[in-house]
Formats: structure tokens, sequence, C-alpha cells
């Protein structure tokens, strides 16, 4: 049974990490949908350095670029201020992670929460897609943005931490918001994320270790098995992701987190 809920969870894992429908939320409702036990943080560290490593390996390109402006001092080089805004934008989920982390992880997992803040978030992701600028994106489009709009994306991002909002769907949102096209939009979410995924995964195993009193629910090939279905199916999940928004925008997964909503509240009022 360990190895099936393994499997399930990197596939859950896989899909919700980049696409808008919350990955956290998804995470939490498992246990109270299917009657398992908490999958426990040892789990969730796994399964985070699984999509991260998706993550890396889809966007090297461009994450190398950023990497290596950091350190350039080529004035000329159009990465070197994105890649500092970057870093800068990323401070705001770095906080709130650091200060409300605990308390949103005592307080804020439970069913009703998320699915209130699956439809209550959807309703700003419709907005946000349906103002937004039908374009053709270019292909450096996202590398012009502005400090001021990716900061205004970066304070996006720390919102995500509330479990059922969806930090690709904040961040995409916050993108169309500041008038990027959806392809730009999505592509600039998933670079912007990358040091808050690592950050999370990084925090998650230090606490790992930290935990002298953690039991493990899986065996070391059960976590590779779910470490290895979350990194296949997060990889698929990008290029699904990148595609559906160029192509039709966010409104398919609006359509799911209302119906997923719906859903949560018919369940518990049972």
């Amino acid at each position: 049974m360990e190895l099936l809920q393994a499997v399930l969870l990197g596939l859950i894992q896989g899909l919700t990490e980049f696409l808008p429908v919350s990955s956290s939320g998804h995470l939490i409702l498992v246990p109270h949908v299917l009657g398992l036990k908490d999958q426990g943080l040892a789990m969730d560290a796994f399964l985070h350095l699984a999509t991260l490593l998706a993550i890396i390996i889809y966007f090297r390109r461009d994450l190398s670029k950023l990497l290596i402006s950091l350190f350039t001092r080529k004035s000329n080089d159009p990465y070197r201020p994105l890649a500092w805004s970057i870093v800068a934008a990323s401070f705001p989920a770095g906080l709130a992670g650091l200060f409300m982390g605990d308390w949103i992880e005592t307080h804020l997992r439970n069913p009703t929460f998320v699915a209130g803040n699956l439809l209550f978030w959807s309703i700003v992701f419709f907005a946000a897609d349906r103002g937004s600028t039908r374009k053709e994106s270019a292909s450096d489009e996202w590398v012009q943005l502005s400090w001021g709009q990716v900061l205004f994306i970066g304070v996006a991002q720390a919102i995500a931490l509330l479990p059922g909002t969806s930090r690709s769907g904040i961040t995409i949102s916050a993108g169309l918001f500041s008038r990027l096209s959806q392809p730009a939009a999505a592509r600039f979410s998933f670079l912007l994320g990358t040091p808050i995924i690592l950050a999370a995964g990084l925090h998650k195993t230090v606490s790992l270790f930290n935990d002298t009193q953690h039991e493990f629910l899986f065996t070391p090939f059960e976590f590779l098995m779910g470490f290895l279905v979350a990194f296949a199916v997060g990889y698929l999940s990008i290029q699904c992701l990148l595609a559906i928004v160029a192509r039709v925008g966010l409104l398919p997964f609006i359509i799911y987190r209302v119906l997923l909503a719906g859903l949560i509240f018919i369940f518990l009022a049972q």
C-alpha cells in the first residue's frame, strides 16, 4: 500500500507543482479523501527536490544564462539586471515562509481553507486571464521586465504559501496583470519560482535532519519511486502548461479549480 501511495503522491506532486491548481492543497486533500496516513516531511522533501530537478533540466539554458549573468560585469548583458531582480523578488516569499510557514502549516492545512482559497483565487486568475493581451510572445519578452514588474510578481508569489492558491497560478496572473503575454508570463513564472522551490526543498530536508523523532513511512525504494514519478510527470507538466497557456490561457485550470472546490464542500457537508 505504501508503494502505491508513494507513486500516487509523486504523480500528484508532478502534476500540481507546476499546473495552476495548488500542489500543497492537493497533498493536503489526498490523506483526507483516501483515508491514508500523512506522507510526512521526508516524502514532501523528496518530491520537492524531484520537481526542482525537472524545472532545472527543462530551463537549463535560461537558468545558466541568469546564473552566469550574476557574476558578469558586462553592462550590456540583458540577463544581468533581470537575474538580480529575480533574486530580490524571491525575498518576499522567502521571508513569508521563514516567519509564517510554521503557522500556516499548523493552522491552514485543512480542506475547508483549501476549498475557499481555490475558489477565491480562481476569480482572480479569471480576471487576469480575460484581461490579458492576446499577443504573440517575443522569445526574450520576459527579459525586458522592469524591477517594479518583477517585484510585483515576487510579492504575489509570497501569497502562494497559502494552501489552495497555486504558486504558478498567482505568478502567471501577476505577469498577465503586468502586461506580459501568456507564454512569457508562464515562462517567467517558472524561472522566478526556481529559487523558492529550491529553498522549500532544502528547508524541508534540513527540518527532516533536525527532527530526530521522525518516523519514516516509506522504504528507500518507495522514496525512489515517488521521486522518479514526480520528476517525470513534473517535466511533462511544464511542457503541458506552456502549451495550454499559449493556446487557451488559464481557463481550463480555473474550471478544474472551481469544480474541485465544489466537490470538497460537498464532501465536507456529508
